[in-house]
């Protein structure tokens, strides 16, 4: 939303206003700002830097609005509603900050509709009143006001209307003076209806109980498990993208259930949206004003209208309903691994044209897949996020584990699973936090070293502790492992994950017959099913979780060579990185994976910096300074040039460095594409995950071979490091940049400003961004020391510097020894002291952190002040106190 509000200008930057993208074409963009910041700005007004044609400005008609258009600039429209019910607002817009422009959004502030001012020419203006907590400036002249329950604009703030200040003219007037396509004025925002059918009390709690069904049958994990239900935390921010506890970003369950409209829920997988899905459809059966929310799986949809409409009336005869019932649909399990999913999503979409539609999606994690989903252009997705499980939300979990099996004293149980999930590096699902309490029933003090094990204390639980009936045979974990890796192994090539109970049955009573193998097959089935790790879809069967096929496929790597060959072959693991982890973290000691992997990421390394033939001398940050004067800006950005002009690159891009007044998006978007695909960037950024979850896993390899793979992987970062350099530009003009699959897009809240402004900012926060893409992959506490004997030997300056980010945000024991020694002998102004700087702060101000955490990076954030001002190699601790605590940031933790 925020990348579609628009500063406006004039050369001489003598005026200031804003503007919002309303509709688009395939050449540009049209924005809608007020009459009389064009009439300010005169013959030189400019939009983002360019040059605007003006399409209409109604100010001398009395009517302060105008319509603007932008070649060259790709950026998506705000939805336009003209709608007085509206209470709560927040206004978006640009004002100066010590003469630099800044965009900020004012939030929750409450207006009065229904304002009628009369002009001089007798015209009539709808104008909306607006009570600010806070000033509006003159800067926010066509300023979108925003709805913030629909984010849609309703009016047009004017400061020169009325008593100058605080009012703005409703959306009304705007969708007078420009047509606009049914994409902005379609609305798919609804009142609660109620029931059109007419139920008897007996039926309503029947549907009650059959709701609440779903919802228990979507919490079942394992069979002797508790069903619990945690409410999810929704945001319209991903978790990843706000540091802080995300109280501005809330949305409240009930808030939809109220006023349903069209969604799109992302979350991870296993994070539960399935049990979303049900809990709204129950909710909104219960509701004051109770309503049918109906439920579509996409997986049992077929890319036909016919066959779609014939499931719908089958389902809605069933719960004794008709289709005028229908109040919002929920679409769950919705990818691009759905057969032709935007087809089926457009004929839902067709068919419910006027109702609201939830998605809810799951990201896709197979890295080589880069299609995406192109929505149905007459119709407004909102986009929501379901986060991870805050502390509370693990303590409740634990207290109703408690209350149904008793484990232990609740603080010591949250602790536990709180640590143990954060030396897993897993989130802090629901479904995470009960499998570590399941395993918990039987060895409360032993804590997994990684998933694989944590995943066969599940299974060993399942089939050695909880019950199987007497008169089977209880079949033999390393037996089972064995024939359903070879089961997985099926899956994996023939690419086909759904099966039927005979299928199962025959093809691995078949291999252990081959095998000479004396095994229960049924009881395996019966076990997997009563513990959802097989479950129904459909007609057939499937496994619940992709981590159960990759889990298993890995055993058969360790007992199959061929299989393990396969994998490996042609880089097929970057697919599965997790197959990888699993495989590594089987006996920690896979050197024949890890040699692979050295030499996998080192050809691909070399295939991306031959083919992108950057300079090898090309470092910026060299140049870069803690305060870098105008001068190193300009000689900044003279580097990255030269270091294109003298690469491999083609001529389009050459051409485009060369001449800045040629415009940055249009011939580099045109060409990327298609060069780093050819220079395997994609590969590399895949191969280095893989590298990293083996590194994490192999504990007792050959210590020679653990700092050849970190040494390949830290060579990687610098490598993609330079390559996103190289990107900035198109991130700095567009706002993303999508390469081979690869998506790269900036959060719009951290980067405002003119696109140089914005260049600046990428160059310096991309050391930052490419640790944090891996460290959670790569860091284990064991780790410390492979870290330590690499950085006291790592001579590369990029390298060291990004070994040592992710050092701080790890922390390691010792880490701020470590620490201290690279600041002492870093340069007082060198960018390196700045970012170390900056990131400590981050870490101190956004991070969970203990008492003796805070106290090491409080030490740390003074001395690298210190260091800055005073230049000394030697900094004493009289130095460092002489600095003031006012520099420390306020905490903000998400807990």
């Amino acid at each position: 939303m925020h990348n579609s509000i628009l500063q406006i200008t004039n050369e001489s930057k003598t005026c200031l206003g804003t503007g919002f993208v309303v509709d688009k074409d395939h050449k540009g963009i049209f924005v809608a700002t007020c009459g009389h910041v064009v009439n300010d700005c005169g013959e030189t007004i400019l939009i983002e830097g360019k040059k605007p044609s003006i399409l209409k400005n109604s100010y001398s008609e009395g009517l302060d609005l105008a319509i603007l258009y932008v070649e060259n600039i790709d950026k998506e429209p705000l939805p336009i509603i003209d709608d007085k019910s509206v209470q709560t607002v927040q206004v978006i817009g640009y004002s100066k900050l010590l003469n630099d422009p800044k965009r900020e959004s004012i939030t929750n502030i409450k207006i009065k509709t229904g304002i009628e001012i009369t002009k001089k020419s007798d015209l009539k203006i709808d104008a909306i009143k607006l009570y600010p907590t806070e000033p509006i400036s003159r800067g926010y002249s066509g300023s979108p006001v925003i709805c913030q329950t629909s984010n849609k604009v309703i009016g047009v703030v004017n400061i020169e209307v009325g008593d100058n200040t605080n009012y703005a003219i409703s959306s009304k007037h705007l969708l007078e003076i420009h047509k606009f396509p049914d994409i902005t004025t379609v609305s798919t925002e609804a009142m609660k209806k109620g029931l059109f059918t007419k139920i008897d009390k007996e039926s309503y709690i029947f549907l009650e109980k059959q709701f609440e069904k779903n919802i228990e049958k979507s919490l079942t994990s394992f069979s002797t498990q508790p069903k619990i239900w945690v409410e999810p935390k929704l945001h319209t921010k991903n978790e990843d993208s706000i540091l802080h506890n995300g109280n501005d970003t809330k949305v409240n369950i009930s808030d939809i259930i109220d006023t349903p409209k069209s969604f799109i829920i992302q979350a991870r997988p296993q994070f539960g949206l399935t049990c979303l899905a049900h809990y709204f459809i129950k909710e909104a059966w219960i509701h004051e004003t109770p309503s049918f929310w109906l439920y579509l799986d996409s997986n049992e949809l077929k890319p036909h209208k016919n066959t779609i409409e014939k499931l719908v009336q089958k389902k809605i005869k069933s719960y004794g309903l008709s289709m005028e019932d229908i109040e919002c649909v929920v679409l769950d399990q919705f990818s691009v691994n759905i057969n032709e999913a935007e087809k089926v999503l457009d004929i839902v979409s067709d068919l419910y044209k006027e109702l609201p539609i939830i998605l809810m999606t799951t990201f896709v994690e197979n890295p080589l897949l880069n299609e995406k989903i192109e929505f149905p252009r007459n119709r407004n997705f909102d986009k929501l996020h379901l986060w991870a499980l805050p502390r509370h939300g693990v303590r409740i979990v634990v207290n109703k584990y408690n209350d149904s099996c008793y484990i232990g004293i609740e603080n010591t149980v949250v602790e536990k699973v709180i640590a143990d999930l954060e030396v897993l590096n897993i989130p802090r699902t629901p479904l995470n936090c009960l499998t570590i309490l399941k395993i918990s029933e039987f060895e409360f003090d032993d804590s997994p070293v990684n998933r694989t094990e944590m995943i066969r204390r599940v299974l060993f639980l399942l089939f050695n502790v909880d019950q199987i009936p007497r008169y089977k045979a209880r079949p033999d974990l390393k037996d089972t492992e064995y024939i359903l890796g070879y089961f997985c192994e099926k899956m994996l090539r023939e690419n086909n994950y759904s099966f039927t109970r005979e299928g199962f049955l025959k093809r691995l009573k078949a291999f252990c017959v081959d095998c000479e193998i004396d095994l229960d097959v049924d009881v395996i089935f019966d076990v997997l099913y009563a513990n959802n790790i097989i479950t129904m879809r459909g007609q057939f069967f499937c496994f619940k979780f992709n981590y159960w096929i990759l889990y298993f496929a890995a055993h058969r790597m360790h007992h199959n060579s061929d299989f393990a060959n396969f994998i490996f072959e042609d880089m097929h693991y970057i697919s599965y990185p997790e197959l990888i982890e699993f495989y590594t973290g089987i006996d920690r000691r896979r050197d024949d994976a890890l040699k692979i992997l050295i030499n996998d990421i080192s050809d691909t390394c070399n295939k991306v910096q031959k083919k992108c033939g950057l300079p090898s001398e090309f470092d910026i940050y060299e140049l870069a300074q803690w305060n870098p004067s105008k001068d190193t800006i300009e000689q900044m950005h003279s580097e990255v040039a030269d270091g294109v002009l003298n690469s491999k690159l083609p001529d389009t891009i050459k051409d485009q460095y060369a001449d800045s007044s040629y415009n940055r998006a249009r011939p580099l978007t045109q060409s990327i594409h298609t060069i780093l695909e050819e220079y395997s960037l994609l590969r590399l950024l895949k191969s280095v995950q893989a590298g990293a979850k083996a590194l994490r896993n192999s504990d007792y390899s050959a210590p020679i071979i653990r700092h050849e793979l970190l040494e390949a992987i830290l060579r990687s970062w610098e490598q993609i490091t330079k390559v996103l350099i190289v990107m900035a530009p198109i991130l700095a003009e567009k706002g993303h940049a999508t390469v081979d699959g690869a998506s790269f897009t900036l959060n719009a809240d951290d980067f405002e400003g003119s696109t140089e402004n914005k260049f600046n900012s990428i160059i310096q926060v991309l050391p930052t961004n490419v640790v944090g893409w891996y460290k959670d992959d790569l860091f284990s506490k064991k780790m410390k020391t492979l870290l330590y004997k690499h950085i006291d030997n790592e001579k590369n300056k990029l390298r060291r510097h990004e070994l040592n980010l992710l050092i701080i945000t790890k922390r390691p024991i010792g880490w701020d020894k470590y620490i201290e020694s690279y600041i002492k002998y870093e340069n007082k102004n060198s960018f390196y002291l700045y970012d170390i700087y900056t990131t400590l702060m981050a870490e101190y101000q956004f991070s969970f952190a203990t008492r003796e955490s805070l106290s090491q990076l409080k030490k740390l954030i003074k001395m690298t002040v210190a260091k800055h001002d005073y230049g000394v190699k030697k900094i004493s601790l009289k130095a460092i106190n002489r600095i003031s605590d006012d520099i420390l940031p306020e905490r903000d933790v998400k807990i």
